[in-house]
């Protein structure tokens, strides 16, 4: 398919990797960001034809992606895809996903996973919390297999690092209006070694990602509020110490300490969120502008 550019991110995917890119290549040119691995992957990508970029160094999922957009932005493309190079993801739904997309009129398609395929039940319980914390009303925002038109590309790039980036892209896709359908695909697990992160670390990221991306998108509800609440709480507490001294001339040491603690931490959390809230009606004052 003329204009249609797939991207392969991959670390230590020897074993995988050839038959990812030959069924890739038959729906478009395919790069593949090596992200510092150690055995075999970038040669083998390089000896089928695929276009190779390298990192010296592991630098994670987010970072192979982001190299990638960057890369192909030089092409101009009319649509670009991403999947993953362990096999999870079948390139041969590639055509449905595209045309997905024409029929739609979207600008992204997500292959979502379908609710019969292997995907583990406690990834699968995952999947649902994280979607559903995000806005958009998606059923899988952690699906690394998506068609993408190829200018809107410059606006998703992402700048972090691991695996959250894939929350990331929906995101920036969100704040731009941009449209996103889903579209159900089977994706494999077993016998697959589809994650060099451990479970544990890889749900920290996602939702240090989600935790953050609320706050920023709403500092006075998840900030200025609670240190409102918190400052009140302090407030009531320190009439409290008052009183007591007042009726019996003996202040409560620890009631007072923890209601200084109060005070300052609810003080912090409002000007936190009004500082954060400034700074982005500027930025956006400047972008209008």
């Amino acid at each position: 398919m003329p204009g249609v550019y797939i991207l392969i991110p991959a670390y230590n995917e020897e074993k995988t990797i050839a038959r990812v890119i030959l069924d890739s290549m038959k729906y478009g040119s395919v790069i593949v960001c090596d992200d510092g691995s150690t055995d075999y992957t970038g040669e083998i990508a390089s000896r089928l034809g695929a276009l190779v970029v390298r990192h010296d160094s592991n630098r994670g999922y987010g970072a192979a992606l982001r190299t990638l957009f960057r890369k192909v932005l030089e092409y101009n493309p009319d649509i670009v895809i991403t999947l993953d190079a362990d096999l999870q993801h079948d390139p041969s739904y590639i055509p449905r996903l595209i045309e997905a997309m024409e029929e739609s009129g979207a600008d992204i398609v997500i292959g979502m996973r379908s609710e019969d395929d292997e995907t583990p039940p406690i990834r699968r319980v995952g999947v649902k919390m994280l979607s559903k914390a995000m806005p958009g009303g998606l059923k899988d925002v952690q699906s690394g297999f998506r068609v993408y038109r190829g200018d809107i590309i410059h606006l998703l790039i992402p700048s972090e690092e691991g695996m959250a980036a894939s929350i990331e892209i929906i995101e920036k896709a969100l704040e731009n209006n941009l449209r996103i359908v889903e579209v159900p695909i089977r994706l494999r697990y077993k016998g697959l070694d589809t994650s060099t992160m451990h479970p544990v670390i890889h749900g920290y990221d996602l939702l240090s990602r989600l935790v953050h991306s609320y706050i920023l998108r709403r500092p006075i509800t998840f900030l200025g509020l609670p240190g409102l609440i918190i400052l009140l709480t302090g407030f009531v507490s320190g009439l409290w110490v008052v009183y007591r001294y007042m009726e019996v001339r003996e202040l409560a040491i620890g009631t007072a300490i923890a209601t200084a603690i109060l005070v300052i931490i609810g003080f912090l959390l409002m000007l936190m969120a009004i500082q954060i809230y400034a700074m982005k009606e500027y930025a956006r004052s400047q972008v209008n502008h």
